[in-house]
C-alpha cells in the first residue's frame, strides 16, 4: 500500500491507496498480490470445479478434454498441430488427451490426405452429442465465476489479461 497526503486547506488525515505494482517489497514476493500467483489459483479452482461439475452430471471429463471438444464444436476435422496451438498445449500433452478421448469414443484421428504426417481429428456422434449436455454445464461455472463483477470490468480484465498474454508471446 502506498500512503497519500493531501495538501488542502482541510486536514482530511492520509489517505490509503492500493497500488498494483506491490508484489515485491524489497527482496521480499508479497505472493498474494502477485498477479502470476492469483491467476494461477483462479486456473485452479476453475479446473477442480469444472471437473467437479462434469463429475456430478455423471461425465467423467477433464477440463483439458473439454477445451479440446470446445474448439472441436467450433471447426471439426483439425489437425493435432491446430489444436495444440489453439488449446495452449505442446503436442505431446495434446497427443495424451487425443488418446484418452479416443479411448472414451470422443473422437477419431485419421491420416491427413493432403500431408500424411499430419492426423486430422474428428468428433464422433457421441462427441458431438456432448454439447447440449456440457455448454449449459459451462455458463452455470462462468456465471459463478463472473457473479457480483459489473460488465464493465469483466471487458477491462478480459482486454488486461489478452494485453499481458501478448506482452510474454
Amino acid at each position: 500500500m502506498v500512503e497519500l497526503v493531501a495538501l488542502t486547506n482541510k486536514w482530511l488525515g492520509p489517505i490509503t491507496v492500493l497500488a498494483m505494482r506491490d508484489q515485491f517489497d524489497g527482496d521480499q514476493i508479497v505472493l498474494e498480490n502477485a498477479l502470476p500467483f492469483l491467476l494461477h489459483g483462479i486456473y485452479q479452482r476453475i479446473r477442480s470445479q469444472t471437473y467437479r461439475a462434469f463429475n456430478e452430471h455423471g461425465l467423467e471429463l477433464t477440463p483439458e478434454q473439454w477445451i479440446v471438444l470446445a474448439r472441436l464444436w467450433q471447426r471439426d476435422g483439425r489437425t493435432v498441430s491446430e489444436l495444440s496451438e489453439s488449446t495452449l498445449r505442446d503436442k505431446p500433452t495434446m497427443s495424451r488427451i487425443l488418446d484418452s478421448m479416443e479411448k472414451s469414443g470422443l473422437v477419431t484421428r485419421a491420416v491427413d490426405r493432403a500431408d500424411a504426417r499430419s492426423r486430422i481429428v474428428s468428433l464422433t456422434r457421441e462427441g458431438k452429442a456432448l454439447r447440449k449436455k456440457l455448454v449449459p454445464i459451462a455458463k452455470s461455472l462462468v456465471q459463478r465465476l463472473e457473479d457480483g463483477v459489473p460488465e464493465e470490468e469483466l471487458l477491462i480484465t478480459r482486454r488486461t489479461l489478452r494485453r499481458l498474454f501478448e506482452n510474454l508471446a
